[in-house]
């Protein structure tokens, strides 16, 4: 083959990469500006309303996003998987997509509603249900379309989607909660996530049109195969994640958890990142299998190379950024290191996840999900103290990761010619 040919021929792959790395970014800084924001919101929060007002109304954020979680059915990273390869067939799939999401939603907020511990965190709030059902729909599908627009190959929108969010719920928290209390908490998510809802949602069917090629839609074996495994994975994962602060709470005491929570909820951020990050991949590998091994080299080493400098200053200024929150909580700055360093290895496990799901591997990706909650739960059940938590995280992380990249060493086919 000519130097022109090969020239040809490594092109094409080489943007590829960088599409890669591009979109991860965006992806990353978008996760990055919800995480930002959040926390700026509940410190908003916290000097407007009363102590009350706010443990009720996180409760019931906290329910539509736990809802959210579950109701998405998997969905939103299978679609990474089946929308590059839906080609003529894509609007199809996407509506079947919207629609399940939808129904899932639907019937996972009206569940919440009935039974008695979700029924308790509703009524706290005026016209809890009435606000509910809305806020847990919205968001259900909110989140489902970082994914959709991934897959379309426009991850470069999913910032400004989110970012457009965050502004719009601040401003209204800003100018809500003052005049109304909890009710306007509420109203400065659920209103910026259903109007998020309907402009996306009308942009990605009037603009979308027919992939090349004739496509594939998923089969029912391929349904089975993929979410069969990786929905019970991912509902395990939400959930086991959101218990270990109180596993925490139940062995050391509300002040212990206090500091715990923030830590926790800044490492789960840098894993939402790190995730996103990876997602361009799952669609590029989805695309271009044969390219695989260029690709996820090319990728995990950007991702290293974007969040090793992150960690790496998140560790020197770990007590600055804890006393941010007052003084007691910067007694969690050695238990913020070492939790960082142990991401650190947990970058080739969010690789491998992303790997396995773009290859339709459901039990894979289940696995590495399943050990991971799994690990931490256990960690929180049985360690002496907070430190030695993240000791043991560091150690399980570092394992698994061993276990990820001997895998894809031998699993990852070369590079098509």
């Amino acid at each position: 083959m000519t130097q022109a040919g090969n020239e040809a021929e490594t092109a094409p792959r080489r943007g590829s990469a960088k599409g890669v790395v591009a979109d991860g970014l965006a992806l990353s800084a978008s996760a990055a500006i919800t995480a930002v924001a959040g926390m700026i919101g509940w410190v908003l929060a916290a000097h407007l309303l009363p102590a009350a007002e706010v443990g009720d109304t996180s409760a019931f954020v906290s329910g539509f996003l736990l809802i959210a979680g579950v109701a998405e059915l998997g969905l939103g990273p299978a679609i990474l998987r089946w929308l590059p390869r839906s080609g003529a067939h894509n609007r199809r799939l996407l509506a079947r997509g919207y629609l399940a999401v939808l129904l899932g939603g639907l019937a996972g907020s009206a569940v919440f509603v009935l039974v008695p511990a979700g029924a308790e965190v509703v009524d706290r709030l005026p016209a809890g249900v009435l606000l509910f059902i809305p806020a847990a729909v919205g968001w259900t599908l909110f989140q489902f379309q970082d994914s959709v627009l991934t897959g379309l190959g426009q991850a470069r929108w999913v910032p400004v989607e989110n970012g457009s969010f965050s502004v719009l719920r601040l401003a209204l928290l800003g100018g809500l909660a003052p005049v109304i209390g909890s009710l306007g908490l509420v109203l400065s998510w659920m209103v910026p996530t259903v109007l998020g809802v309907a402009v996306v949602t009308v942009l990605v069917f009037r603009r979308v049109r027919p992939g090349p090629g004739p496509g594939e839609l998923p089969d029912r074996r391929e349904l089975v195969r993929l979410l069969a495994p990786t929905y019970p994975a991912t509902v395990c994962l939400v959930v086991l994640y959101n218990l270990v602060p109180l596993i925490i709470l139940h062995r050391f005491g509300a002040e212990a958890n206090a500091v715990f929570f923030v830590v926790w909820t800044a490492i789960n951020a840098l894993d939402v990142a790190a995730t996103a990050f990876v997602n361009p991949l799952v669609v590029r590998l989805s695309a271009e299998p044969g390219q695989a091994r260029g690709l996820v080299r090319e990728a995990g080493g950007r991702l290293v190379l974007v969040f090793a400098p992150l960690l790496l200053i998140g560790g020197v200024l770990a007590g600055v950024l804890l006393a941010i929150f007052g003084r007691e909580y910067t007694q969690g700055a050695d238990l913020l290191r070492i939790l960082l360093v142990a991401q650190l290895p947990r970058l080739a496990v969010v690789l491998g996840v992303a790997v396995h799901l773009a290859s339709g591997r459901g039990l894979g990706v289940a696995a590495l999900h399943a050990v991971t909650a799994l690990a931490a739960v256990v960690l929180a059940l049985v360690m002496p103290s907070q430190f030695a938590f993240g000791a043991g995280m560091l150690v399980a992380q570092g394992v698994l990761a061993v276990v990820v990249l001997a895998d894809l060493r031998t699993r990852l086919p070369g590079v098509r010619r």
